[in-house]
């Protein structure tokens, strides 16, 4: 048995442990799970998920030199935030890319980096030859050129954060493809950038449905690009539709997916009628045949867990 003095000891201590508990009760660690993947393939779509059990005021995610910001929503108890990223075939080169997160919570911001590996992807090649002025336009257009270019530049850089799109995605026509994404097209003999989008034979006439819901954020006639049509859905998800004979909406709408935004043609630069249908993920045109099938927690599940310590609140 120990002596008094010990008791009184050890029950000193004990009680100060005690007190400082009381006073000081200790901060559960603060975290937020990150779901991305380690890799994928040049041109081809991802998503990101962030996951967090407390209070997420703000998330921004650089990627490919843009940042944006995510919505964030509430869930069964949790806050989540959710992205749709890629990698444009005629941009972007197969390597180690960084991805750059912002985090703001009650405690603070925390920023993080993570590695996303792309892999190369082999597209379609095909040479052409044909008559010279419609490889190359003639001067008398090139004004409309650059101010084609100016809106429609301004458009793809839209960032909306309330987010409007999910998964999967509406076919905009059931004709076949006739040219897919990525396909480089070398034309008498000068190699052209990658084909940004997919096209769909479809005569001239059939109904184009909205593949993702939305708002319309730019119609127009351009030289290349015929009758046009973009659709925002937040979050840097923009789609657009090109070639059409008609449009059916106008700038400003809302869309709903499967809504008819217009008729398939040949407008602009076609050699026949067809549909070109093109997805932008901020700022990058990847390849959207994946996302037909795909669900978001389908696509989610090609990705990898990462837990990221916050700093905690008061």
């Amino acid at each position: 048995m120990k002596p008094l003095n010990d008791r009184r000891k050890t029950l000193f201590c004990l009680g100060a442990a005690l007190i400082v508990l009381f006073l000081f009760p200790a901060v559960a660690a603060a975290y937020v799970n990150l779901q991305y993947p380690s890799s994928a393939g040049v041109g081809k779509p991802f998503a990101i998920r962030l996951t967090s059990p407390e209070v997420l005021e703000e998330v921004s995610v650089e990627w490919q030199g843009r940042t944006v910001p995510l919505e964030i929503s509430q869930w069964n108890g949790k806050y989540i935030a959710l992205g749709l990223f890629g990698s444009s075939v005629a941009k972007t080169k197969p390597g180690i890319h960084t991805m750059n997160l912002r985090l703001k919570t009650p405690g603070g911001t925390t920023e993080r980096s993570v590695s996303i590996r792309l892999r190369s992807i082999k597209y379609k090649e095909d040479h052409l030859t044909l008559p010279e002025k419609m490889v190359t336009p003639p001067a008398e257009v090139l004004a409309k050129i650059a101010l084609d270019r100016k809106a429609t530049s301004k458009a793809l850089a839209t960032q909306t954060l309330s987010r409007k799109w999910g998964l999967p995605l509406q076919r905009p026509v059931n004709g076949i493809v006739t040219s897919p994404y990525g396909r480089r097209r070398i034309l008498n003999g000068k190699p052209r950038n990658p084909h940004g989008g997919i096209d769909y034979r479809a005569a001239v006439g059939t109904p184009v449905a909205a593949a993702l819901p939305g708002r319309v954020l730019l119609t127009g006639d351009h030289y290349y690009a015929g009758k046009s049509v973009y659709v925002d859905s937040g979050g840097g998800v923009i789609s657009h539709y090109f070639h059409l004979n008609s449009i059916s909406v106008k700038e400003g709408d809302p869309i709903a997916t499967g809504q008819k935004i217009g008729e398939s043609g040949m407008t602009g630069r076609a050699t026949g009628p067809h549909l070109h249908f093109g997805l932008s993920l901020s700022g990058q045109m990847v390849d959207p045949e994946p996302l037909y099938s795909l669900t978001i927690a389908e696509l989610l599940d090609q990705g990898v867990f990462l837990r990221i310590e916050t700093k905690g609140g008061e």
